[in-house]
Protein backbone atom coordinates (compact mmCIF):
# COMPACT_ATOMS: atom_id res chain seq x y z
CA UNK A 1 0.00 0.00 0.00
CA UNK A 2 1.45 3.36 -1.08
CA UNK A 3 0.14 6.76 0.01
CA UNK A 4 1.41 9.97 -1.54
CA UNK A 5 1.03 13.26 0.35
CA UNK A 6 1.41 16.46 -1.66
CA UNK A 7 1.79 19.05 1.10
CA UNK A 8 4.11 22.05 1.53
CA UNK A 9 3.91 22.13 5.35
CA UNK A 10 6.46 19.63 6.73
CA UNK A 11 4.66 19.57 10.10
CA UNK A 12 1.49 18.22 8.46
CA UNK A 13 3.49 15.60 6.58
CA UNK A 14 5.19 14.57 9.83
CA UNK A 15 1.85 14.28 11.67
CA UNK A 16 0.41 12.09 8.90
CA UNK A 17 3.59 9.95 8.78
CA UNK A 18 3.58 9.36 12.55
CA UNK A 19 -0.10 8.42 12.55
CA UNK A 20 0.31 6.03 9.63
CA UNK A 21 3.30 4.41 11.33
CA UNK A 22 1.17 3.76 14.40
CA UNK A 23 -2.20 2.89 12.88
CA UNK A 24 -1.38 1.60 9.39
CA UNK A 25 2.21 0.28 9.53
CA UNK A 26 2.02 -1.58 6.20
CA UNK A 27 1.74 1.75 4.35
CA UNK A 28 4.70 3.21 2.47
CA UNK A 29 4.40 7.03 2.60
CA UNK A 30 5.76 9.14 -0.25
CA UNK A 31 5.79 12.92 -0.03
CA UNK A 32 6.50 16.08 -1.98
CA UNK A 33 5.86 19.75 -1.34
CA UNK A 34 5.40 20.68 -5.02
CA UNK A 35 2.23 20.22 -7.08
CA UNK A 36 3.99 19.45 -10.36
CA UNK A 37 6.28 16.90 -8.69
CA UNK A 38 3.19 15.36 -7.09
CA UNK A 39 1.56 14.82 -10.48
CA UNK A 40 4.76 13.17 -11.74
CA UNK A 41 4.87 10.91 -8.66
CA UNK A 42 1.29 9.78 -9.30
CA UNK A 43 2.35 8.80 -12.84
CA UNK A 44 5.59 7.09 -11.88
CA UNK A 45 5.04 5.67 -8.39
CA UNK A 46 1.33 4.76 -8.90
CA UNK A 47 0.16 5.27 -5.29
CA UNK A 48 -3.05 3.77 -3.92
CA UNK A 49 -4.15 7.04 -2.28
CA UNK A 50 -3.15 10.69 -2.74
CA UNK A 51 -3.52 13.31 0.01
CA UNK A 52 -3.53 16.70 -1.71
CA UNK A 53 -3.22 20.21 -0.28
CA UNK A 54 -4.73 23.03 -2.35
CA UNK A 55 -2.25 25.81 -1.57
CA UNK A 56 0.99 24.61 -3.12
CA UNK A 57 4.04 26.13 -4.78
CA UNK A 58 4.32 25.59 -8.51
CA UNK A 59 0.87 24.50 -9.63
CA UNK A 60 -1.92 24.73 -7.07
CA UNK A 61 -3.93 21.79 -5.81
CA UNK A 62 -6.86 22.26 -8.19
CA UNK A 63 -4.56 22.21 -11.20
CA UNK A 64 -2.74 19.17 -9.81
CA UNK A 65 -6.11 17.45 -9.32
CA UNK A 66 -7.16 18.26 -12.88
CA UNK A 67 -3.93 16.86 -14.29
CA UNK A 68 -4.11 13.72 -12.15
CA UNK A 69 -7.68 13.02 -13.22
CA UNK A 70 -6.60 13.23 -16.86
CA UNK A 71 -4.74 9.94 -16.50
CA UNK A 72 -5.63 8.32 -13.17
CA UNK A 73 -8.59 7.38 -10.98
CA UNK A 74 -6.39 7.04 -7.87
CA UNK A 75 -8.26 7.58 -4.60
CA UNK A 76 -7.68 11.22 -3.69
CA UNK A 77 -8.34 13.13 -0.47
CA UNK A 78 -8.05 16.92 -0.39
CA UNK A 79 -6.55 18.12 2.91
CA UNK A 80 -6.60 21.90 3.12
CA UNK A 81 -7.18 24.96 5.28
CA UNK A 82 -9.70 26.22 2.69
CA UNK A 83 -13.01 25.20 4.23
CA UNK A 84 -15.32 27.47 2.21
CA UNK A 85 -18.28 25.70 0.63
CA UNK A 86 -17.37 26.70 -2.92
CA UNK A 87 -13.90 25.18 -2.47
CA UNK A 88 -15.37 21.93 -1.11
CA UNK A 89 -17.88 21.73 -3.95
CA UNK A 90 -15.25 22.48 -6.58
CA UNK A 91 -12.86 19.87 -5.18
CA UNK A 92 -15.47 17.13 -5.13
CA UNK A 93 -16.82 18.06 -8.55
CA UNK A 94 -13.33 17.92 -10.04
CA UNK A 95 -12.88 14.36 -8.83
CA UNK A 96 -11.71 14.30 -5.20
CA UNK A 97 -13.04 11.31 -3.25
CA UNK A 98 -13.06 13.18 0.08
CA UNK A 99 -12.40 16.68 1.41
CA UNK A 100 -10.98 17.33 4.89
CA UNK A 101 -10.43 20.79 6.38
CA UNK A 102 -7.47 21.72 8.60
CA UNK A 103 -7.09 21.61 11.53
CA UNK A 104 -7.88 17.93 11.29
CA UNK A 105 -7.75 14.72 13.28
CA UNK A 106 -4.96 12.50 11.96
CA UNK A 107 -6.86 9.46 13.24
CA UNK A 108 -9.96 10.49 11.30
CA UNK A 109 -7.87 10.99 8.16
CA UNK A 110 -6.54 7.43 8.42
CA UNK A 111 -10.04 6.08 9.11
CA UNK A 112 -11.43 7.89 6.06
CA UNK A 113 -8.65 6.57 3.83
CA UNK A 114 -9.24 3.01 5.04
CA UNK A 115 -12.96 3.48 4.35
CA UNK A 116 -12.19 4.63 0.79
CA UNK A 117 -10.00 1.55 0.23
CA UNK A 118 -12.74 -0.77 1.55
CA UNK A 119 -15.37 0.80 -0.71
CA UNK A 120 -13.06 0.59 -3.75
CA UNK A 121 -12.33 -3.09 -3.02
CA UNK A 122 -16.04 -3.85 -2.58
CA UNK A 123 -16.87 -2.12 -5.88
CA UNK A 124 -14.13 -4.02 -7.72
CA UNK A 125 -15.29 -7.33 -6.22
CA UNK A 126 -18.89 -6.61 -7.18
CA UNK A 127 -17.84 -5.73 -10.72
CA UNK A 128 -15.74 -8.88 -11.05
CA UNK A 129 -18.59 -11.10 -9.85
CA UNK A 130 -21.15 -9.31 -12.02
CA UNK A 131 -19.04 -9.82 -15.13
CA UNK A 132 -18.88 -13.60 -14.76
CA UNK A 133 -20.85 -15.28 -17.57
CA UNK A 134 -23.05 -17.15 -15.08
CA UNK A 135 -24.48 -14.00 -13.53
CA UNK A 136 -27.64 -12.29 -14.70
CA UNK A 137 -26.55 -8.82 -13.63
CA UNK A 138 -26.53 -6.23 -16.37
CA UNK A 139 -24.18 -3.38 -17.07
CA UNK A 140 -26.18 -0.14 -17.22
CA UNK A 141 -24.61 3.05 -18.54
CA UNK A 142 -26.29 6.42 -18.05
CA UNK A 143 -24.53 8.68 -20.54
CA UNK A 144 -26.34 11.81 -19.31
CA UNK A 145 -24.94 11.50 -15.79
CA UNK A 146 -21.84 9.62 -16.99
CA UNK A 147 -22.38 6.85 -14.45
CA UNK A 148 -22.33 3.08 -14.83
CA UNK A 149 -23.67 0.32 -12.61
CA UNK A 150 -23.68 -3.45 -12.54
CA UNK A 151 -26.56 -5.23 -10.88
CA UNK A 152 -27.66 -1.95 -9.31
CA UNK A 153 -24.23 -1.26 -7.78
CA UNK A 154 -22.67 2.01 -8.91
CA UNK A 155 -19.17 1.61 -10.32
CA UNK A 156 -16.57 3.97 -8.87
CA UNK A 157 -14.71 5.50 -11.79
CA UNK A 158 -13.18 8.76 -12.90
CA UNK A 159 -14.28 10.67 -16.00
CA UNK A 160 -11.56 9.15 -18.20
CA UNK A 161 -12.43 5.63 -17.05
CA UNK A 162 -16.05 6.31 -17.92
CA UNK A 163 -15.08 7.57 -21.40
CA UNK A 164 -13.01 4.43 -21.96
CA UNK A 165 -15.83 2.12 -20.81
CA UNK A 166 -18.38 3.96 -22.96
CA UNK A 167 -16.09 3.75 -25.99
CA UNK A 168 -15.64 0.00 -25.54
CA UNK A 169 -19.36 -0.65 -25.00
CA UNK A 170 -20.43 1.42 -28.00
CA UNK A 171 -17.94 -0.52 -30.13
CA UNK A 172 -18.83 -3.98 -28.80
CA UNK A 173 -17.55 -6.77 -31.02
CA UNK A 174 -14.83 -4.61 -32.56
CA UNK A 175 -11.11 -4.72 -31.81
CA UNK A 176 -9.82 -1.31 -30.74
CA UNK A 177 -6.06 -0.81 -30.71
CA UNK A 178 -4.25 1.00 -27.92
CA UNK A 179 -3.56 3.82 -30.39
CA UNK A 180 -7.28 4.24 -31.13
CA UNK A 181 -8.18 4.19 -27.43
CA UNK A 182 -5.55 6.83 -26.67
CA UNK A 183 -6.68 9.00 -29.57
CA UNK A 184 -10.37 8.85 -28.58
CA UNK A 185 -10.00 9.21 -24.81
CA UNK A 186 -6.94 11.50 -24.80
CA UNK A 187 -7.20 13.64 -27.95
CA UNK A 188 -4.90 16.23 -26.35
CA UNK A 189 -2.23 13.65 -25.44
CA UNK A 190 -2.19 10.55 -27.62
CA UNK A 191 0.85 9.22 -25.77
CA UNK A 192 -1.02 8.70 -22.48
CA UNK A 193 -0.55 4.94 -22.74
CA UNK A 194 -0.13 4.38 -18.99
CA UNK A 195 -3.81 5.01 -18.27
CA UNK A 196 -4.98 2.64 -21.02
CA UNK A 197 -2.49 -0.02 -19.86
CA UNK A 198 -3.92 0.12 -16.34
Amino acid sequence: MKILIIEDDPKITEIVARNLETNWPEVNLLSTSNGGEGVDLVKNAVPDIVILDLMLPGIDGFEALRQIRDFSDVLLVILTARGEEDYRIRGLQQGADDYIVKPFSAGELVARMKSLIRRREMTETTAAVAMKPSTKSKLIIDNESQKASIGGSLLKMGPRQYELLYLLVTNAGEVLSKHVLNKKVFPENENATRFVDV
